[in-house]
């Protein structure tokens, strides 16, 4: 072998061995900054959540300082105002509170920003209720508005921190005494057993970051009470049975209901809800029916024109079944279009109270509206699915309330029997047991609430907050 070839197979050689020493070395270096960066998460996870303590330590023990106790509510979805609206109508009648309403962005299931400010804060000018808009584009920005308010105690509507903008979670918002009142009633049996702490779903239900840093959880009824004080995470004041302000406010809306051209002045149309659930052909929750009789409803629809439908779908329901691709949205934009052209047929999807009151019948597939409709004592069919998730104790009571039919026809049935009144309602006695679970003291929920607040702010109230 020639020299010059023997010295070029060396450096080769050499060259190899260089650059796997080289490549040991950066994976090594990149283990290094994986680490190092790992550390750093941590640590900033640590600041975040001494952070934290340290504000709502600090919160816990202020008081207002010889002025009255400043309430902001943070409002990002109109359908869900009404289960704080009497707890604000009280605090502006009250002599001790100053409420402040803020209007802010969401992030619904399948979104990919945020978004819908505006559509709360048109809703809440329609209630003539001022409000500040925190729209910003960078949700810190209005967290520095928010602090500047220097509230004493704030309301989110929801405990689900993935719905709200970063600056409006949990660990941003415990400057202030965080207050929980429930925008729903807890009816799965999932959410309240040994099944939750099997899945784990209580730590994404009753149990989050935002439940762990309130100062105040205020209770629907007397199971959430007990499911709430299982946790043995909580002093006993932290807990306060109140019931829930949004049924007493949707009892107080005046009946309303859609104008139809079809019926003639003199005779009142037979007045049908359809209420569906967004859960259609959903593992998690399996309520929804929506995909299976949407067609079959356009066509009684159109042969009943002595009935008149409004449909009121849960406000996720037509991006749910598209985005779990359950339906294309050609299907749901031509089942609107046909619903839409039906003369006794219309669409709601704000608030509810007036409707439900000016309605004959409900028909709903749940989850919400089959354990608040009874309270209005009206019939009410619940289309079962057949394979949703188990109701607890009081989902269970509140189906009492119902005629339970499995198909389209036991349905129409059903319906048609209530308006020809050949079938009698015997629900009356499930109704009022619900409706003492469902109330569970003769003094108003809101009433409960604005009284224990001051209470716990050691500030004394003569008689009544209001």
């Amino acid at each position: 072998m020639s020299e010059n070839k023997k010295h070029t197979i060396d450096l080769n050689r050499e060259t190899a061995e260089l650059l796997s020493n080289l490549l040991e070395r950066q994976t090594y270096t990149e283990k290094i900054l994986k680490s190092l960066s790992q550390v750093v998460l941590d640590l900033h996870m640590q600041v975040k959540q001494t952070r934290a303590s340290v504000q709502a330590l600090s919160a816990s023990h202020l008081k207002p300082n010889g002025r009255k106790v400043r309430a902001v509510f943070l409002v990002n979805s109109i359908e869900l105002w009404d289960s704080l609206f009497d707890v604000y109508q009280a605090m502006l009648e009250s002599d001790i509170f100053e409420p402040f309403v803020a209007t802010i962005n969401r992030r619904f299931g399948g979104d990919t920003h945020f978004s819908g400010e505006k559509r709360a804060s048109d809703g809440l000018d329609k209630l003539n209720i001022p409000h500040l808009r925190l729209d910003m584009e960078d949700s810190f920005t209005g967290l520095n508005i928010l602090r500047g308010l220097a509230p004493d105690v704030i309301f989110r509507q929801s405990q689900w921190d993935d719905l709200y903008p970063p600056a409006f979670s949990s660990d941003y918002l415990s400057f202030a005494k965080l207050c929980v009142v429930p925008y729903g009633i807890i009816v799965l049996e999932k959410y309240m057993s040994m099944q939750a702490e099997q899945e784990g779903v209580n730590k994404i239900s009753c149990d989050t970051p935002y439940h762990r840093a309130a100062w105040r959880i205020f209770c629907e009824n007397r199971y959430a009470l007990q499911y709430f004080e299982s946790f043995s995470h909580a002093p006993s004041e932290k807990l306060v049975l109140s019931g829930y302000p949004k049924l007493q406010r949707l009892l107080n809306e005046a009946p309303s209901w859609p104008t139809f051209d079809a019926q003639p002045k003199d005779k009142k149309a037979f007045r049908v809800i359809w209420a569906p659930h967004h859960s259609s052909d959903n593992p998690w929750l399996n309520f929804g029916v929506f995909h299976r009789i949407y067609q079959d409803f356009v066509a009684w629809a159109r042969e009943t024109p002595d009935i008149e439908f409004v449909l009121k779908p849960h406000p996720e329901l037509f991006k749910s079944v598209v985005n779990r691709k359950v339906m294309q949205q050609e299907d749901v934009d031509g089942f609107l279009k046909e619903w839409l052209s039906l003369p006794n047929c219309a669409y709601e999807n704000e608030r509810y109270g007036g409707l439900f009151a000016a309605s004959d019948l409900m028909i709903t597939d749940g989850i919400s509206f089959f354990i608040e409709y009874p309270i209005f004592d009206k019939p009410l069919i619940f289309f079962n699915s057949g394979v949703h998730a188990e109701l607890n104790s009081v989902g269970k009571l509140a189906i009492a309330c119902a005629d339970t039919v499995y198909t389209f026809e036991d349905m129409k049935q059903t319906a048609l029997g209530y308006k020809n009144k050949t079938i009698k309602d015997t629900h009356n006695p499930d109704r009022e047991h619900l409706k003492s679970i469902l109330f569970p003291d003769t003094k108003p929920s809101c009433e409960i609430i604005l009284e224990n607040i001051a209470d716990g702010l050691g500030i004394k109230v003569e008689g009544s907050v209001s």
